[in-house]
Order: C-alpha cells, then structure tokens, then sequence
C-alpha cells in the first residue's frame, strides 16, 4: 500500500484553507471552492426582514441570530 503524502491528504480534505491554496496551485477542484464566511450582521439584518415579513412588524432591537430563527419557526408554524 503506497503510503500517503500531505498533497493526498489536503486535496481530500474539505478545508476552505486548503481549497485556496490548492486552487493557486493549480489543484482547482468543484468540490474544493473556498466558502464565504457569513457576515453576522449580514445574517441579523436578513434574518429582521424575514421577520417582518412574516411577522408583520418590525423585530426587538435586541434580539440575536439565535432569537429570530426561533421566533421565525415559532410564527411559521
């Protein structure tokens, strides 16, 4: 059995890192593509449209991420 070397191990990973550098290596693969991270404040600001959209007023200030997928699933059912 031919033992494995670092480049086997990091072209099977699915580490973004690992699709970045490969990919400017030239090991692009489709199933290796470096994810976006989300931006929390991204995320909170969709997440309160889709609230009052739902809910049909605007959510508390306060509220997390956590606390409005919550009160969405609630409202939906």
């Amino acid at each position: 059995m031919k033992s494995q070397s670092y480049m086997d191990r990091a072209l099977r990973a699915q580490d973004p890192r690992y699709a970045r550098i490969l990919g400017k290596l030239g090991y692009r693969r489709r199933d290796m593509q470096a994810r976006r991270p989300i931006d929390p404040e991204e995320e909170l600001k969709v997440l309160r449209e889709q609230y009052q959209d739902v809910v049909g007023k605007r959510p508390y200030h306060g509220w997390d991420t956590e606390t409005l997928k919550a009160k969405i699933a609630e409202a939906k059912g």
